[in-house]
């Protein structure tokens, strides 16, 4: 009983001091985006060829590293701007994994396996830009449940407003700098719970789980898959910490674990809360389902390519 808690402190430990760093890093950014990025620019800036505004989207996503737990919001501002759909869903849903940061992290999780890296990349664009294609065709009205919220002000996920003021004043700076360090907090402590609750959870499951449970789910690709998307969702572990938690299921397939890093990000349980306050009933149906399909189909693809490997 001893030995096996200590086996559960030390992976929890490990996790959460290994993923911390990155989501401060990622925090960071996610403020200075926050309280520096102009829509109005983006939005300037889109082309309005759905296909050229995908690839704009997953473009700036690789551009603009922004955390899944603010992304939102950023898009309802995007679309009250007057981005098309096709170019705010694609950005939505690749920008917490596309970027450098994410890259690195899971660079780093993996111990420098970059077809790891690039699975999970892979994985995210494909997916990112099919919804914007299905999504490209809606008008505002149809997407988002009250249209005229996007175009309030900076609100974001801490509940803090980030008044657009250009200014070069030493009193805007100071005001400014103090702002990205107040989210930065913010957004680290609470996304932080989620990653120790994450830390924790998996801990517990590869501590009391017995052997012959995990046997099943690892002899057999499809239901590895399935067990770790639904883990991704159930834990909410934010995308600059996830690679270390799905590094930490080594037993089972790669498969497996890119479908666990490529799915968190783009549908879990804060996500689909979030969506639930600023999309309709039908494109959240979209939001949720259509990811998972796809993440589960190219997962059992990558499955098969990374066995040839």
């Amino acid at each position: 009983m001893f030995e096996n808690l200590q086996i559960f402190a030390s992976l929890t430990v490990a996790i959460f001091i290994e993923a911390a760093p990155f989501l401060l890093i990622g925090s960071l950014l996610a403020s200075l985006f926050e309280v520096f990025a102009e829509e109005d620019l983006i939005a300037r800036l889109v082309p309005q060829n759905p296909i050229k505004g995908i690839l704009f989207g997953l473009f700036i996503g690789m551009l603009l590293p922004t955390c899944e737990c603010g992304i939102v919001p950023i898009v309802r501002r995007m679309l009250g701007k007057g981005v098309p759909p096709a170019t705010a869903i694609a950005y939505m849903l690749a920008a917490p994994v596309i970027n450098p940061i994410v890259m690195i992290s899971t660079y780093v999780a993996f111990r420098g396996d970059l077809w790891m890296v690039g699975g999970r990349v892979v994985m995210v664009a494909i997916t990112a830009a099919a919804m914007g294609w299905v999504l490209s065709g809606a008008a505002m009205g149809e997407l988002l449940l009250n249209p005229s919220s996007g175009q309030s002000g900076r609100s974001c996920s801490c509940c803090h407003d980030h008044h657009q003021d250009h200014g070069h004043s030493h009193a805007d700076r100071q005001g400014r700098f103090l702002a990205v360090l107040q989210h930065t907090a913010v957004e680290f402590l609470s996304m932080g719970k989620f990653l120790l609750l994450g830390a924790i959870i998996t801990a517990l499951f590869k501590t009391i789980t017995p052997a012959g449970i995990l046997n099943i789910f690892e002899s057999s690709e499809i239901l590895a898959i399935i067990m770790l998307m639904v883990l991704a969702i159930v834990l909410s572990v934010c995308s600059e910490a996830d690679a270390f938690v799905a590094a930490s299921f080594s037993s089972f397939p790669p498969a497996a674990q890119l479908a666990f890093m490529a799915i968190g990000p783009m549908v879990d349980l804060k996500l689909i809360a979030m969506f639930s306050a600023v999309f309709k009933r039908r494109i959240i149906f979209y939001l949720i389902f259509g990811p998972i399909a796809l993440v589960f189909g190219l997962a059992v693809i990558m499955g098969v390519i990374l066995g040839w490997v």
